[in-house]
C-alpha cells in the first residue's frame, strides 16, 4: 500500500462522524429553566422531549403511570415539530411542565382531566417558542453592536462575557415567564375546574383513546 493510500486511510479514521391550591414551588421553575435552556444553550435535544421530562418528574415526584400517559400526549403533538434551519420549533417543555404541574397540583388522575389540561396548556408551546425568537432577535442585535464597537476599538474578539451574559438573561426571562404563566393557569384551572368536574367526571374517554 502506498503513502498517498495510507495518509487517505488515516484521514478516514480520523474523520467518522384536588381544591388545594398550594404556592408555586421552586423546583417547579428551576424544571422549566434546565429543560429549556437544551434547546440552545446545551445541544442535547434529546432531553427536551416530553417523555424524557416525563421520566425525570415522575422519578422526583413518583406516579410514573399518569406521569407517562400524560407526556405521551405532548410527545406525539409535538412529535412533527423538530429543529431545522431557522425554525424556532414549539417550546413542547413549558407545556410539558405546565401540565405536570397541574396535574399534581388539583390531583387529576382521569383521561377526561387529563386532555382538560393539555387543551389548556398546549398554547404555552408557541408562545414561549415566540419567547425565545423575541430573545435571539435582541441577542443578535446586541451582538452586531458589541462586534462593531471592538472593531472600532480594535481590541480582541472576547465573546465569553457576551455569552454569560446572554444565558443568565434567558434563565431569568423564562423563568419569570414560566412562573407567571403557570401562576396564572393554577388561578384559572381553580375557578374553572369546579364548573367542568361534573363533564369530566361522566366522560368515558380512557387513556387508549
Amino acid at each position: 500500500m502506498g503513502r498517498a493510500s495510507q495518509t487517505v486511510l488515516l484521514r478516514v479514521r480520523h474523520h467518522d462522524p384536588s381544591g388545594r391550591h398550594p404556592a408555586l414551588r421552586p423546583w417547579r421553575r428551576f424544571f422549566f429553566v434546565l429543560f429549556s435552556s437544551f434547546r440552545f444553550a446545551v445541544n442535547l435535544a434529546l432531553l427536551e422531549r416530553p417523555l424524557i421530562i416525563g421520566c425525570f418528574w415522575a422519578a422526583c415526584q413518583g406516579d410514573l403511570e399518569n406521569t407517562l400517559k400524560l407526556c405521551v400526549f405532548y410527545e406525539l403533538f409535538w412529535l412533527d415539530a423538530i429543529p431545522a434551519g431557522t425554525q424556532i420549533p414549539p417550546n413542547a417543555a413549558a407545556a410539558t411542565l405546565a401540565g405536570l404541574s397541574l396535574m399534581h397540583v388539583f390531583s387529576l388522575t382521569t383521561p377526561a382531566e387529563a386532555l382538560f389540561v393539555a387543551a389548556g396548556t398546549s398554547i404555552l408551546a408557541r408562545l414561549f417558542g415566540a419567547l425565545e425568537g423575541a430573545q435571539r432577535v435582541v441577542e443578535n442585535i446586541v451582538f452586531s453592536r458589541y462586534a462593531a464597537a471592538r472593531q472600532r476599538q480594535r481590541a480582541p474578539f472576547e465573546p465569553g462575557r457576551l455569552i454569560r451574559r446572554a444565558l443568565v438573561d434567558m434563565a431569568l426571562i423564562q423563568g419569570l415567564a414560566f412562573s407567571v404563566a403557570l401562576a396564572g393557569l393554577i388561578a384559572v384551572f381553580a375557578v374553572a375546574l369546579p364548573k367542568v368536574w361534573p363533564y369530566l367526571s361522566s366522560s368515558k374517554a380512557t387513556w387508549g383513546q
